[in-house]
């Protein structure tokens, strides 16, 4: 781990967060994903596509088109250019900001609402199986790691919560102690995601693509309105 040679604790020095994004985060994700080569992962304030579709849609011809929220990174499956999951990553661990942090959470549900929103109106097909998915979301926050979760329990009806928090080693005389648990997290999170992927997989492909009166039964996330520019 080259954030504590030499007995230093880089991740408590005093950094950007795009330098902390890369130099660790993206390391990380990196290593858990580069094996699983259907799913792709952008980085460096990444556009979510699917929410600039929604924002376009109620636009006129004439207006400037939207280019969707900017995510740390989004994780999508390759065979349908499908964003699945987001990450954000609220500030260096330096200079913690909780104001960032409730504002990136509440962001990551925002996205995972468009998300779902997104595969339910593109791919439709039998709600029993839809109803399965969960989405996921990553925030890091002041040395932890959230893995938020939205699904569709019942038509209309959003279900966002937060399934696991853990904290990465921070002290180099205990990393050996903590790492094991940090990597058995990282693994587990890694597993839930890839199961989501794998279950939007089989929604999508599923041959039943009989619509239903629960297609109509979906909320559109609320977004400001658009000032108009005086010339």
């Amino acid at each position: 781990w080259k954030q504590f040679s030499n007995d230093r604790n880089r991740l408590k020095e005093n950094q950007t967060e795009g330098h902390y994004i890369i130099k660790f985060v993206s390391h990380i994700f990196t290593m858990l994903f580069e094996d699983q080569l259907f799913l792709e992962c952008r980085w460096g304030e990444s556009t979510l596509q699917c929410s600039a579709d929604q924002l376009n849609q109620s636009l006129r011809d004439d207006d400037r088109r939207c280019t969707g929220n900017k995510i740390d990174a989004i994780i999508s499956m390759v065979d349908f250019d499908l964003e699945m999951s987001t990450l954000e990553v609220s500030g260096s661990p330096s200079c913690p900001d909780h104001t960032h942090y409730v504002g990136d959470r509440n962001k990551t549900a925002k996205m995972l609402k468009i998300i779902l929103n997104f595969i339910k109106v593109n791919y439709p097909g039998d709600f029993g199986e839809f109803r399965r998915i969960k989405v996921y979301g990553v925030q890091i926050y002041d040395h932890d790691i959230y893995l938020y979760s939205m699904c569709m329990p019942f038509a209309g009806v959003y279900y966002f919560k937060l399934e696991k928090k853990f904290s990465y080693p921070t002290m180099p005389t205990l990393l050996f102690k903590q790492l094991p648990k940090f990597a058995s997290n990282l693994w587990t999170m890694r597993d839930m995601i890839i199961s989501s992927a794998k279950s939007m997989m089989s929604y999508i492909t599923n041959p039943i693509s009989e619509s239903s009166d629960d297609d109509s039964k979906i909320d559109k996330v609320k977004t400001s309105p658009r000032k108009k520019k005086n010339n």
